[in-house]
């Protein structure tokens, strides 16, 4: 298994997880964060109101003059540690799937490592589409390519779901902003991010790459490398409910960085050990 993941960049584990468990975290996250008032952390990590998907046949998303849907748009960030009052019970089933022995276990026959650290959870309600790109320039580690990223369906998948889809890549494998013509330093990261993102995905779509995806039920999840290229396909219609949990975590005895900075320079106030497997970067 952990000589697949090395060649591959990626791992499909079959009702790894209890579907009764997942049904559940699905059930109440979409019952409690649907018609809630406030204000909530996002994946922009700002603090915002529930944007709701418009109804396909109007094209007034942000006015006044649409019909939407109920599909929150703005996925929630950091679910786990950061859900107001009223949200508690959203937080807590994060919080107990994210730290079980069976992903614990799993991620073990990965890598071996004995203890991990959670840096970040995305938590979808609706469908999002995503560009080809890598997940190591939000997490990796020093040196890189051994951070994971685990993708968790919390309720069955089809071909309209809108799937995750990763291109087999050597978990080691980097390829270097010189070695894709990218030589201007003086950009901020945000701009380097951007640049690097488009770049790679038009060299690696020159070559026709072959991708790999499934259409996951409820107990399986996928994990693959901070250096694996990956995109979310679109779904069909485009606004579907597809709830889904998004985990990036890394082995907590390596240093953490990204992909431009070796280790990071930036070191957190605390970390929260939760279990004697994992801890939760505060």
């Amino acid at each position: 298994m952990k000589r697949q993941y090395d060649e591959n960049g990626y791992r499909l584990f079959r009702g790894a997880m209890p579907r009764d468990e997942i049904g559940a975290l699905a059930d109440t996250a979409y019952d409690l964060v649907t018609p809630y008032r406030g204000k909530i952390l996002r994946q922009n990590g700002k603090l915002e109101f529930n944007e709701f998907l418009p109804e396909p046949a109007y094209q007034h998303w942000g006015t006044d003059h649409g019909r939407y849907t109920v599909l929150v748009a703005n996925p929630l960030l950091n679910g786990h540690i950061s859900l107001p009052e009223g949200l508690e019970p959203v937080s807590a089933a994060i919080r107990a799937l994210i730290t079980s022995p069976a992903l614990y276990e799993r991620l073990a026959e990965l890598d071996g490592a004995e203890h991990y650290t959670i840096h970040q959870t995305i938590l979808f309600i609706a469908a999002a589409t995503t560009a080809l790109h890598l997940d190591s320039w939000t997490l990796d580690t020093a040196p890189h390519g051994f951070s994971h990223t685990v993708w968790i369906p919390l309720q069955d998948m089809n071909y309209e779901s809108g799937v995750p889809c990763v291109i087999p890549w050597p978990r080691n494998k980097i390829v270097t902003e010189s070695e894709l013509g990218l030589t201007d330093s003086d950009l901020s990261f945000g701009e380097r991010y951007e640049r690097y993102q488009q770049a790679l995905s038009k060299k690696l779509m020159e070559s026709g790459p072959d991708v790999v995806t499934s259409f996951m039920r409820k107990g399986d999840f996928m994990v693959w490398s901070s250096l694996t290229p990956h995109c979310s396909l679109p779904s069909r219609p485009r606004y579907i409910k597809r709830l889904s949990l998004q985990v990036l975590l890394r082995p907590t005895h390596l240093a953490w960085g990204n992909f431009a900075i070796q280790p990071t320079q930036w070191t957190p106030d605390r970390a929260e050990q939760v279990s004697d497997r994992f801890s939760f970067l505060l």
